[in-house]
């Protein structure tokens, strides 16, 4: 027996489990993503886990779970194309958990979006670290990573003969400004032992169009039995005679001169700079020019401290035994003579300003050698500023042009050279 407000109404017990799934389904019927809808489930899926593996390689230090190398540059690469692809797996893998309510699907989507969070926060701290240093990032150009434009030297002299016959190089590229331009004198890296002064010339480009006489110096390199510690620094030093004497024909400022270099190249670029300040540098040329001061000396990860370098860097031993022929307590003298710190405390005054682009997670020049030298330069009233790239190893700018490690290293590099020596931004 039922009265007029509950007739005809079913009970709770009456509805079927095939009425709530009818009720679910609405007015489309049952919501079945189907054969593709598994194939889309399988390849977010796979991609979601990729993410996961890219963004605990970058959180993790010394994690090689992207290999020996792409782990490194996980963040300074590939991060920009990671996050671009992040992106776009956690919009798929939400949207297909709208349609696939499981629980793989609920996990995948989270999973997605934790990764893409964590490598958005990597590639936002490398970005903030180059905008605080004044550089610069494109995006584009660090998604895309293009190919680097093809560049040659204008010119590519000798300017010295070595006692065993070998030629020395200068490579010039003029600017395009009629203007008396500055100066930047780059010494390249590769451990003493490899390298060429043909290795940066599409960046040196650049740098010439932005308004400098950039040249690139080739110095002989140590081989087996030879170290050449006390070979490459003068030589360096010859170079910058050279330039200063013929500067003003290739159309520079041998007043406003900035000497810069990578890893190795660091190592020399700040040795003979305080040398040269300090008057005690010599040079493997006669020349009519003395050994120029520089204005300024700009550095990517140097070699500031070998002794520290060898007894921290990972597979750095074979480098400093080679260049100087023995370990810190073989040959003491020598590790003291191309120590950066040792150099600048020879100058009598304050030294040249100084700028270090240190890679946080640098395993081959490790930061603890960049900490004593900046503590000690500082101490000594030199103008040093330090910027450290979060998440980078040794060598980060030299990957694919455009690269976000590419953008920081010489858009920061180009910006605090140019404000030494009054380059119009």
């Amino acid at each position: 027996m039922t009265d007029g407000w509950d007739g005809g109404r079913a009970s709770l017990s009456d509805v079927t489990d095939q009425d709530v799934a009818d009720r679910d389904a609405g007015p489309a019927g049952p919501r079945r993503s189907g054969p593709l809808g598994v194939v889309a489930l399988v390849v977010l899926a796979a991609a979601s886990l990729f993410l996961v593996v890219a963004a605990l390689t970058a959180l993790v230090p010394g994690s090689s779970l992207l290999g020996a190398q792409g782990s490194p540059v996980v963040v300074v690469v590939w991060g920009p194309p990671l996050l671009l692809l992040g992106l776009v797996v956690t919009a798929g893998a939400w949207l297909l958990r709208r349609t696939r309510r499981t629980v793989p699907a609920t996990v995948m989507a989270a999973v997605a979006t934790v990764a893409t969070l964590a490598l958005a926060g990597a590639v936002g701290a490398v970005v903030a670290a180059t905008l605080g240093g004044g550089g610069s990032v494109d995006p584009l150009r660090a998604v895309a990573l293009p190919a680097p434009p093809a560049a040659e030297p204008d010119a590519h002299p000798i300017y010295l003969t070595t006692p065993e016959g070998e030629d020395l190089h200068l490579s010039v590229l003029r600017p395009r400004a009629t203007t008396p331009a500055p100066v930047f004198v780059w010494v390249h890296g590769g451990g003493w032992r490899t390298g060429s002064e043909l290795d940066r010339t599409p960046d040196f480009r650049r740098l010439a169009d932005e308004g400098w006489l950039v040249v690139s110096v080739e110095y002989t390199l140590t081989r087996p039995g030879r170290p050449t510690w006390d070979v490459a620094g003068p030589q360096v030093a010859c170079a910058l005679s050279r330039v200063a004497e013929h500067a003003a024909e290739q159309g520079g400022d041998a007043r406003r001169l900035v000497i810069g270099g990578d890893s190795a190249g660091g190592q020399l670029a700040l040795s003979v700079g305080y040398g040269a300040a300090a008057g005690t540098q010599t040079a493997a040329c006669a020349s009519p020019v003395p050994v120029p001061v520089p204005r300024a000396i700009a550095t990517l990860y140097p070699a500031v401290d070998l002794a520290d370098t060898y007894r921290h860097g990972r597979g750095a031993r074979e480098f400093a035994v080679g260049y100087t022929g023995g370990t810190p307590e073989q040959v003491p003298e020598r590790y003291r003579a191309v120590s950066a710190a040792d150099a600048l405390a020879a100058v009598p005054g304050a030294a040249p300003p100084t700028l270090l682009i240190v890679p946080a997670r640098d395993r081959l020049v490790p930061p603890s050698g960049a900490d004593g030298f900046v503590d000690a330069a500082r101490d000594a009233g030199v103008l040093v500023e330090r910027v450290d790239v979060p998440f980078a190893d040794h060598a980060f700018d030299t990957g694919p042009d455009g690269s976000l490690g590419h953008q920081a290293a010489f858009s920061v590099l180009g910006r605090w050279a140019g404000d030494q020596v009054g380059l119009p931004r």
